[in-house]
């Protein structure tokens, strides 16, 4: 076993991760998972990097799947923010893995809110269409 510690790292020229401007930037898949809310129902959550901005924070994007008590429009909408999504990242099949599209990159216009808990953090206005 080394020697070798964390605290025999040296920390000094550490940069704190910020929230990047509002525009539009290539996305890079750093994770994703399946969840329960708090109401039961299921949703999907990948996390994202800006892969040429070392110090950008990550941030994430909150897909509600189709349940039965939403009305018409609500799943329409889940469905078409889904479908969004996978054309930006270029996933052509329904049924996939969240190991499949890790690091898988497309293109979003991303916004710029204050979190109460976090701070200043990105999240996706629209997700670009590949030409």
């Amino acid at each position: 076993m080394s020697e070798e510690t964390f605290l025999d790292v040296p920390t000094g020229d550490a940069v704190e991760p910020k929230a990047m401007p509002a525009g539009e930037y290539k996305l890079r898949i750093t994770s994703a998972l399946m969840g329960v809310d708090k109401n039961g129902h299921d949703y999907f959550l990948p996390r994202f990097e800006i892969p040429k901005e070392p110090f950008a924070k990550e941030f994430t994007r909150f897909f509600g799947l189709p349940h039965s008590e939403m009305t018409d429009k609500q799943v329409n909408a889940a469905k078409f923010n889904l479908d969004s999504f996978k054309k930006c990242f270029k996933i052509k099949k329904d049924k996939f893995s969240m190991d499949e599209i890790i690091g898988m990159e497309g293109w979003a216009i991303l916004g710029l809110g204050e979190d109460e808990e976090y701070g200043e953090q990105n999240y996706v206005k629209r997700f670009i269409m590949p030409k």
